[in-house]
């Protein structure tokens, strides 16, 4: 191996550093829709067309150890929980332990993410901070997020790459290597 190469390799982030589905991550175009300012903070314009919160729901409810459950905290819309073998994340890493996620009837999500991750994802225009996590500081964390509607199959696909990767934070795991602070 060349010296370049094995400095190469050096450099190199670790694998968690991101989420392998945002790690190509395209900026969302337009402006970011509105949130109602009461709980649950509904997307109050902007909507996805019929049957997307299905297909992102199916999506979800495909990953492993994923179950469907009531919503926490009387929230409209459905809920996923990791089983106990799976839900190896950071306690942050839970909208409300096990639920890692929860896809609104509106569309859009409330899910959380690496804080790195977040980032990326509010940077590039998909979600922003759950105004809870503003509001409440401390008692909602701040990696805590609302991820907007997808409006066409594009978008559609982009947010099912998000929604697995708050299954990865959740899980504590990208693949076979475990997350650091994960519980593995």
């Amino acid at each position: 191996m060349t010296p370049s190469a094995r400095a190469s390799l050096r450099s190199a982030p670790p694998i968690w550093a991101m989420a392998p589905g945002l790690r190509r991550l395209a900026t969302r175009q337009g402006a970011a829709p509105r949130l109602a300012p009461t709980w649950p903070c509904h997307q109050l314009d902007d909507p996805s067309p019929a049957g997307y919160a299905a297909q992102l729901a199916s999506c979800a409810g495909a990953l492993a150890g994923v179950e469907e459950v009531a919503a926490p905290l009387s929230a409209a819309g459905r809920a996923f929980a990791l089983d106990d073998l799976h839900a190896m994340g950071q306690p942050e890493a839970f909208v409300f332990a096990p639920v890692w996620l929860i896809i609104r009837l509106d569309g859009s999500l409330h899910l959380t993410l690496r804080p790195e991750w977040a980032q990326k994802v509010a940077a590039k225009g998909w979600g922003t901070v759950h105004p809870f996590a503003r509001y409440m500081a401390g008692a909602v964390p701040p990696q805590s997020l609302v991820i907007y509607t997808p409006r066409d199959s594009h978008e559609l696909a982009v947010v099912a790459r998000i929604i697995a990767a708050a299954h990865c934070y959740a899980s504590g795991r990208i693949g076979e290597v475990a997350l650091p602070d994960s519980r593995w």
